[in-house]
């Protein structure tokens, strides 16, 4: 039988989750704090390093107290939208969403009406965007993008490998994190890649590293299920026979004859024939088979379009000097697509990029212009245990995620400063008010905008953190207060600073979050009810391993 709980006591078991699951993430606010041990039962090694306010929020699964466990699961979900949309801001969002909250909740019991205040809050976010904006601006040197890296990594050496990175490639450009040795280090590799699999492992017996070259290339692009055996050995005749030394062929699918048949151009010399089949979702398969085709001048052979294995001719595939295959990727160094038409196609996805407000898109609109323009990097993280390593790659990671929204959304004033300057453009709105909604809101977003400074400051270890907001309240547009050095600077060249992206994404998802909280009227509970791994539920799927879901 289901479990039902009303006001007031809803609201305080959601303020109760709130304030536990806020209590493990707003401690890694700043870049002088430490980072979580997750000590997982199911975990097998050592414990888990984190200090990723989005990915601690997501290994919290379920509270003992089910009553509270319904506060932590909306927190549990903003930050990590927050950590998936932007890498950074997390444990800021944690800040303005338990604040709004416990404000909100003192007022509403106090008699207060949630529904009009979350309308006066929800006009007081678009208020805070606004006012956010008007301080960002791009980067313009190198040596910001180092201060944006060194102020989420805490890590020199971390933020001067990004930097080089970032400098040389962009903001688009595909930069892979895997695990080092005791040092940091980082390399670049030219040309675009994609990620794939090959259906079969005969073609990398005797290959030193199971990754070969494929030198003077054709390519065959296309969405067929290939079981044409026929077809598939007059193609490669044909191909041969016009000088290809390699034949690559992309395909949905390949039948056990077709793999089987692979081997058969060991008898055309040191000619080599390679089977490659995206992976992904169908989109980012659509986009791998249209950046491939671009690349190397070549024809996507679509089954829906009446293309067929048997009526392929030579002009309809693609060329490339050079190309490499392993077990999980491929890439191409030298194709003959035209210059021209790449550089229009990336154009027109940039256009898009900006346009969409849909994070998913963005990704795989990201993908296809770092791959088009060619050029990808390689971190190597570094560490002296299983933990270390963990816990430098999610760093790195997150990281990178966060300069790239900088990159392509701007910078604001680090260290809680940009909200601060909000200020005074929300007194200007709210303090002639006259509905008690709209006073209290005011308040209370006066309170968030103040909130994540001063908790900086609090996991400084600073003894005085009011001192320190006025001071930069006082000071110029862009002062800020440096944590590692303790003091103060007036000017933005040498002040901390944030993505602007991450910090706006912050307030929308915390103190949007947190109105639509308040207004949560009623808990109903069901009997044995689904425990969710990931936040918005199970992802179809998913491998539940020993997780009994009733």
């Amino acid at each position: 039988m289901a479990r039902v709980l009303h006001q007031p006591q809803a609201r305080d078991a959601i303020k109760a989750g709130i304030d536990t699951l806020a209590g493990a993430v707003i401690p890694t606010l700043g870049p002088l704090t430490g980072p979580v041990a997750l000590d997982d039962a199911n975990r097998k090694g050592s414990p888990e390093l984190l200090d990723d306010g989005g990915v601690i929020a997501r290994r919290i699964l379920q509270l003992d107290d089910r009553d509270a466990d319904i506060g932590a699961m909306l927190l549990r979900e903003t930050l990590w939208e927050q950590r998936e949309h932007c890498g950074d801001g997390a444990a800021t969002a944690a800040v303005l969403y338990q604040t709004v909250f416990s404000e909100g909740h003192r007022f509403i019991s106090a008699g207060g009406d949630a529904m009009l205040l979350r309308e006066q809050l929800e006009a007081g976010i678009q208020i805070m965007l606004e006012a956010l904006q008007e301080q960002a601006h791009g980067i313009s040197s190198p040596k910001e993008i180092e201060r944006l890296a060194l102020s989420v990594s805490g890590d020199r050496e971390i933020a001067r490998a990004l930097t080089d990175i970032f400098d040389v490639l962009g903001p688009h450009s595909p930069v892979d994190v895997r695990d080092g040795g005791r040092d940091l280090s980082h390399e670049f590799f030219l040309g675009s890649f994609w990620e794939s699999k090959v259906p079969s492992g005969i073609v990398f017996e005797g290959v030193v590293g199971e990754r070969i070259e494929l030198k003077n290339c054709a390519w065959l692009i296309s969405d067929f299920e290939l079981d044409d055996l026929n077809a598939l050995v007059t193609l490669v005749t044909d191909t041969y026979q016009a000088g290809y030394d390699s034949l690559a062929i992309v395909a949905k699918s390949f039948s056990e004859q077709i793999i089987a048949a692979q081997g058969a151009n060991k008898q055309m010399g040191d000619f080599t024939l390679a089977y490659i089949e995206p992976t992904g979702l169908v989109d980012e398969q659509e986009a791998a088979l249209e950046d491939l085709a671009l690349i190397t001048d070549g024809q996507i052979l679509r089954t829906i379009t009446g293309h067929s294995p048997g009526a392929i001719t030579r002009d309809m595939l693609g060329t490339s000097e050079l190309a490499w295959l392993d077990r999980n990727r491929f890439g191409i160094i030298a194709g003959a697509g035209d210059e021209e038409t790449v550089l229009r196609e990336i154009a027109e996805l940039e256009r898009r990029f900006v346009l969409s407000d849909d994070s998913r898109q963005q990704e795989v609109l990201r993908t296809r212009i770092g791959r088009l323009r060619g050029g990808s990097a390689v971190v190597y993280a570094p560490g002296s245990s299983e933990s270390e390593m963990r816990y430098q790659k999610s760093l790195i990671e997150r990281t990178i995620a966060a300069i790239r929204s900088a990159l392509l959304g701007g910078i604001l004033p680090g260290g809680g400063t940009a909200l601060l300057r909000c200020i005074d453009r929300l007194r200007e709105t709210y303090s002639a008010g006259s509905d008690p909604q709209e006073r209290a809101a005011g308040q209370i977003l006066i309170g968030a905008a103040t909130a994540p400074c001063r908790q900086l400051l609090a996991n400084a270890g600073h003894d005085a953190p009011g001192i320190v907001v006025d001071r930069i309240l006082s000071g110029v547009n862009g002062a800020t207060y440096d944590l590692r050095a303790g003091n103060a600077s007036d000017t933005v060249g040498e002040g901390v600073i944030d993505s602007a992206a991450s910090v706006m994404t912050a307030v929308r998802n915390g103190i949007g979050g947190a109105a639509l909280a308040l207004t949560v009227d009623t808990i109903v509970h069901r009997v044995n009810p689904p425990l969710a791994i990931e936040p918005g539920g199970l992802p179809s799927g998913t491998d539940i391993g020993n997780i009994e879901l009733k």
